[in-house]
């Protein structure tokens, strides 16, 4: 209980940082948050396939973390590290699958994914195929995941659903704000989102 408060009071402190400032604040609250999940998903032990991918995907989120909010843009190494985390994050709930597919719902997300790269797509210049391979893994992501909750029916692919698709969320609006036009409420709406999505993944571990 107490490590969730501080991971929402950690979450919080670096969003109101990113208004208000101080900067120093902001660096730090991010990785820390990030850093408290690391340590949560640690003690829940690494010794099943599940544990270690979910972890490893919490490690590749927190090096994404880190060269996106640098003040030299290093936004293609960031969208690489977060790449690779949704990388591992899938083989994790992939191998969970216990049964038949619905393919019902691969169909929708591919679906909402296409919609999303169209919008972004006059704005994107030489960020097409890096921006493209991303939404199709993201998507793949959840589809995973969704698969796990279907074919399961437990508390965990339920969370990792769900982390998932707030996930999708917290990269749309990254993406809206980056290519179409910054808007003051993102950072709360991103980060937010974000910190939801990989506490949603860390729960899993718990249940």
């Amino acid at each position: 209980m107490w490590i969730w408060l501080a991971i929402s009071l950690s979450a919080l402190l670096h969003i109101t940082a990113a208004y208000h400032g101080p900067k120093w604040q902001f660096y730090f609250f991010k990785p820390f948050t990030m850093g408290l999940l690391l340590l949560l998903a640690w003690q829940t032990g690494l010794d099943s396939l599940y544990h270690q991918a979910i972890f490893i995907g919490l490690l590749l989120s927190v090096v994404g973390d880190i060269f996106l909010m640098l003040p030299k843009d290093r936004f293609v190494p960031g969208l690489v590290s977060f790449l690779l985390a949704h990388v591992a994050y899938s083989l994790a709930f992939w191998s969970q699958l216990d049964g038949s597919m619905v393919w019902w719902l691969p169909a929708m997300l591919f679906g909402g994914g296409i919609i999303v790269f169209l919008l972004l797509l006059p704005s994107l210049g030489r960020l097409i195929a890096p921006v493209a391979v991303y939404i199709a893994m993201i998507v793949q992501m959840t589809w995973a995941a969704g698969e796990y909750w279907l074919t399961v029916g437990s508390t965990a692919g339920l969370l990792a659903f769900a982390g998932s698709l707030v996930f999708m969320l917290s990269d749309s609006v990254l993406a809206v704000d980056r290519f179409r036009g910054p808007f003051k409420p993102s950072v709360a709406v991103i980060m937010s989102s974000y910190y939801l999505a990989q506490s949603l993944f860390v729960a899993t571990l718990l249940v």
